[in-house]
């Protein structure tokens, strides 16, 4: 699952046009284009962490973000995308420390320490291997 989806230059033009766009209309179109591409690929072979990740970052709705989160989770989980669990959980432990739930923060926040400590080692394995070769 390391593909780049085809629509990823999308994910990033319509991230782009909601960070820049002063007009809440057009700021809306994009969220609503993006939310689109995310039901339209859920659950296919096209499903990324990527798309739930950007649609819960533009999102405003704690709950709704925490569910785009949490699809966003399920994914890198899925296919073990360490740089995703990462930062996913890390954003799920923020939203629960903002409201003051601090259990199921410091949860995401293991979650979220646990796939950094795995990239280290994947990093540590990486240049193991290059320097024996």
């Amino acid at each position: 699952m390391t593909f780049k989806p085809p629509f990823y230059e999308q994910i990033l033009e319509l991230a782009l046009t909601m960070t820049s766009e002063p007009s809440k209309k057009v700021y809306w179109e994009a969220h609503n284009k993006l939310r689109d591409i995310c039901e339209t690929h859920k659950n296919s072979t096209l499903d990324h962490p990527f798309q739930w990740e950007t649609l819960a970052d533009f999102t405003i709705d704690s709950g709704e973000q925490l569910t785009a989160y949490f699809v966003a989770l399920e994914l890198a989980q899925k296919y073990e995308l360490l740089e995703y669990i990462e930062s996913v959980a890390t954003e799920i432990s923020e939203i629960y420390l903002s409201q003051s739930d601090k259990g199921h923060a410091l949860t995401y926040s293991k979650i979220a320490k646990d796939a950094t400590l795995g990239l280290q080692s994947e990093k540590v394995n990486s240049r193991i291997v290059q320097t024996r070769t």
